[in-house]
Order: structure tokens, then C-alpha cells, then sequence
């Protein structure tokens, strides 16, 4: 794939203007994968959709869970979490012990 890319101006502008809407954005997002949301934050970025960009990655958030990239919540007291690069999981203390 080229380092660059060239898209016609009105493409651009179409797609920022479909993808761009507070009802697109709460609709969609929740049901996205981090990496997914991560894709098109990027794309939207790139064309120069910096407010757009950080609803998309908002809305998504709402819904992660504490394992989860973009979880912008507050951690349970009672949760114990490991860090694993950019992802939390549950220390193996957690682990339940099937007896």
C-alpha cells in the first residue's frame, strides 16, 4: 500500500458528511470493535475531522469494559486488573476455581 493516497475533494467531503452525524455516531459506535472505531477515527483524522474523530471514539467508549482499548470508566475497587500493553485483564488472582 502507498505511504499516501489521493481522494477527489468531493469524495472526502461526502463521506465526512455521512460519517459525521451525532445520530450516525450514537447508533454505530457502541456496536464497533476497538479496532474497527480506530480505523475510521483515523481515515476521519485524516481528512481533517478532528471533533468527528473524538465523538466516534466517546460514543465507543461508553460501552467498552474495563478490558476493553478505549474504556474511559472507572475501575471497580474490587477489580483486580493487569496491564498487558495497551489492554487490562483480570490478574491471575481472579481467576475462579472450578472444584
Amino acid at each position: 500500500m502507498a505511504d499516501t493516497v489521493s481522494i477527489p475533494a468531493e469524495v472526502a467531503h461526502a463521506f465526512t458528511a455521512a460519517w459525521c452525524t451525532s445520530v450516525l455516531t450514537s447508533d454505530v459506535a457502541a456496536s464497533l470493535g476497538c479496532a474497527e472505531v480506530d480505523a475510521l477515527t483515523e481515515l476521519l483524522r485524516a481528512l481533517g475531522a478532528e471533533q468527528a474523530a473524538a465523538e466516534w471514539t466517546d460514543a465507543h467508549a461508553q460501552d467498552d469494559e474495563p478490558n476493553d482499548r478505549h474504556f474511559q470508566g472507572t475501575v471497580p475497587v474490587d477489580a483486580s486488573l493487569a496491564v498487558d500493553g495497551m489492554r487490562w485483564s483480570p490478574a491471575p488472582a481472579d481467576a475462579q476455581d472450578e472444584r
